[in-house]
């Protein structure tokens, strides 16, 4: 066996370091198995493709086609289930790395033609091998910002999932186009301008793929903001309809206990005057508006009125609601922050409890206070069927407008630096939520 000819086959065959360099590096923080166990399997047949590849190749007199379009697909196995993210995604990304080598490979032929021309191996000499890898490693510097930043972004861009499944065919189609463009033979190369033509032409490829890449990133970009500016627009009306409820129930408590001074001071004018029958009928009627009025539930003012408001709308549909809430008038954070968390997810938690029958018609509140510093919030309801949690642990669901409650919360608690919990166990749905006073 020549070990020359082993060499040569080698260095061609080692375009598959850069391919998977390339194919990595955009969801390399998206693995699902220990970068270990993914760096160990990789070198194992990288070895086995390069080595194994280029004495098969020695021994056979076949060219390294004959093993890298074969290693490609199974590269693409191990790929697919070391890293976590979509099929189409995962297409997308390796069939782009496909690309990159498969330009610089066509490339260093056209380029490499007059030093091919007494070569009758089937593979590339030693020269050009080297010249195509340094091709390569310019092709990646070439993209790196496009694949360390850009590539990462654009598989995070919610506004692209309904779209890979389009423009993983891209990638595709130019890479199967790249390398369909590599001439059999240095001979075809040198007729006429070929050469000269090609060489100026083919630059176009990762220009022009580089320019839609930015082109699709810049867009993505630009609509992800515009689409922020709205959620943060909504979490703000939502906030300020909740600012204006509370304001709203704090003045109608504010009401009643003026109301019932005034009722006091008749109910003394009646007594002194011996008036009974007259304060008989005074009282009757109030003595039906105290029935019907919930007692108190906290000793903060605003907070009582947000929760009594919440408690006589769950007993106007059959929902318990259970309050144990311990804080006074002094808090750690805004009342109209806290009165909106609360009242978002009260009022969540009453709409799944009416969908329930019997026992499991209930909410359970609990509100405290640690070391005056640290408010604590945990709500609980029962829940029937499947939750699913977004990667922002947020419930998914297809409701128009669902969601935004708890996303104005999750925005309220992160201004306080604190945490949101959402637990999903035993059918129990439970929001637990740590806020800081502010420093």
């Amino acid at each position: 066996m020549n070990t020359s000819l082993v060499i040569r086959y080698a260095v061609e065959l080692f375009m598959l370091v850069p391919a998977a360099a390339f194919s990595i590096i955009p969801v390399y923080d998206m693995l699902r198995v220990k970068r270990t166990f993914m760096f160990g399997i990789l070198s194992v047949l990288l070895i086995l493709a390069i080595v194994g590849g280029a004495v098969l190749c020695a021994v056979c007199g076949v060219g390294t086609n004959t093993i890298l379009f074969p290693a490609m697909a199974g590269f693409f196995v191990p790929y697919y289930i070391c890293f976590d993210l979509p099929l189409p995604k995962k297409i997308f990304c390796f069939a782009n790395a496909v690309l990159l080598c498969g330009f610089s490979a066509t490339y260093t032929t056209f380029l490499t033609a007059p030093l091919e021309l007494d070569n009758t191996d089937p593979m590339l000499t030693l020269r050009s091998g080297l010249i195509c890898l340094g091709i390569t490693g310019l092709i990646g510097l070439l993209f790196s910002r496009t694949l360390l930043m850009q590539f990462p972004e654009l598989l995070n861009a919610e506004i692209l999932d309904s779209a890979w499944h389009v423009l993983m065919i891209a990638p595709i189609l130019t890479a199967a186009g790249v390398v369909w463009m590599n001439p059999v033979s240095a001979e075809n190369v040198m007729t006429g301008r070929l050469r000269m033509i090609s060489l100026v032409v083919l630059l176009s490829i990762p220009l022009v793929t580089l320019f839609l890449y930015h082109i699709l990133w810049w867009l993505s970009k630009k609509i992800s903001e515009t689409a922020q500016l709205k959620y943060s627009y909504d979490l703000l009306k939502m906030e300020e309809k909740q600012y204006h409820q509370t304001l709203r129930y704090l003045q109608e408590t504010r009401n009643a206990r003026h109301d019932f001074r005034q009722h006091i001071h008749v109910i003394q004018e009646y007594l002194e005057a011996g008036e009974t029958e007259k304060l008989k009928e005074y009282i009757a009627p109030l003595y039906q508006s105290v029935n019907r009025t919930h007692k108190m539930i906290c000793s903060n003012a605003a907070l009582d009125a947000i929760a009594s408001h919440y408690d006589e709308a769950a007993n106007a549909r059959q929902v318990k609601v259970y309050w144990n809430i311990k804080v006074g008038e002094k808090l750690p954070v805004k009342e109209s922050d806290l009165c909106a968390v609360v009242g978002n997810l009260v009022e969540n938690a009453i709409r799944a409890a009416c969908s329930l029958e019997g026992d499991d018609r209930l909410v359970n509140v609990r509100i405290g206070i640690l070391q005056e510093e640290t408010l604590v919030i945990s709500i609980e309801n029962a829940y029937r069927g499947t939750l699913t949690l977004d990667k922002n642990g947020l419930p998914v669901s297809n409701l128009p407008d669902h969601g935004i409650g708890l996303k104005s919360v999750k925005n309220i608690v992160e201004r306080y630096k604190g945490s949101m919990e959402i637990e999903t166990h035993n059918q129990l749905f439970r929001v637990s939520i740590l806020m800081y006073a502010p420093d």
